[in-house]
């Protein structure tokens, strides 16, 4: 009771918090509430993704941290709850036409979970978000933040559940590291000289103190050699510009090889090419 306690305090110091997340009952059953006559009721997330509607948590995180991570984390638990419960529906009625519904989620490692022995988390929602038509696109800042969050090796398990990867730059040393494993190695021959000189009845000479012989050779050997080397060097993530990425892509039936790819800020004029943008400042107050 007392860690209940300690939980629901989160809900009870800021008036405003309260107002919000603990609304009267009065709402509940479509009556009037004299203390809050404006206040409506959210409906529930399986009504407003069938409906369409886009639904956005804009909760500052300064403001209090570990009510913004608690009720970021409820939020996503309810809407991936709801998507779950798609699948029997969805089965029921094949004939029907379900509406796709996007997850989007930045500063994804202050809302992840891992549910390890649990039949809940991510990394289990993740796997059958494909059936109820999700498409969940997170952000983190590194591999390293979401270690920091996530317990033991959940992390392995939660990264390969994202089909598609997109790695900016970077300067953690450890999301490099990741990433040029995840990209692969390829076959690369390296080229190798071998200069030789050989020679026969050589002496030193008294005065000079070199070799010489009257009778010598040169050989020159040229080699070809294969081995296996990382397509994208850990150099590589280190130097990504601004608007340049590498990704790791699936097209839904087979991967794709990693690649670079140019992206376009949203205040840029989608007529501009890449190597137009590169001479304009990036900063949109100048633009």
């Amino acid at each position: 009771m007392q860690g209940i306690a300690v939980f629901l305090s989160l809900f009870e110091t800021d008036p405003d918090v309260r107002r919000v997340f603990c609304p009267p009952k009065e709402l509940y059953q479509g009556k009037n509430c004299m203390s809050d006559p404006e206040g409506i009721v959210m409906r529930p997330f399986e009504e407003l993704i069938e409906t369409g509607k886009v639904v956005g948590l804009n909760f500052p995180v300064a403001l209090n941290p570990a009510l913004a991570k608690t009720i970021g984390t409820m939020m996503k638990i309810d809407y991936q709850r709801a998507m779950l419960l798609r699948i029997p529906r969805m089965d029921a009625a094949p004939e029907k036409h379900y509406r796709a519904s996007v997850f989007i989620c930045d500063e994804y490692q202050n809302f992840a979970t891992v549910g390890g022995d649990n039949p809940t988390g991510d990394e289990r929602y993740l796997s059958l978000s494909r059936q109820p038509k999700c498409i969940p696109i997170v952000a983190t800042q590194s591999v390293a933040s979401l270690k920091d969050a996530l317990p033991n090796e959940g992390v392995k398990t939660l990264l390969q559940a994202f089909r598609n990867k997109v790695f900016l730059t970077t300067s953690d040393p450890e999301t490099a590291r990741y990433a040029s494993e995840l990209c692969g190695k390829e076959d690369r021959t390296r080229i190798g000289y071998t200069l030789s000189e050989t020679s026969t009845n050589a002496n030193v000479g008294w005065l000079s103190g070199r070799t010489s012989a009257s009778k010598g050779s040169v050989a020159a050997v040229k080699q070809y050699q294969k081995q296996k080397e990382p397509v994208f060097e850990e150099k590589v993530f280190f130097d990504l510009r601004n608007a340049q990425s590498i990704v790791v892509a699936f097209d839904g039936i087979s991967p794709l090889p990693p690649t670079y790819c140019y992206l376009k800020p949203d205040f840029l004029p989608v007529t501009m090419n890449w190597f137009e943008q590169e001479k304009i400042d990036f900063d949109p107050r100048r633009i």
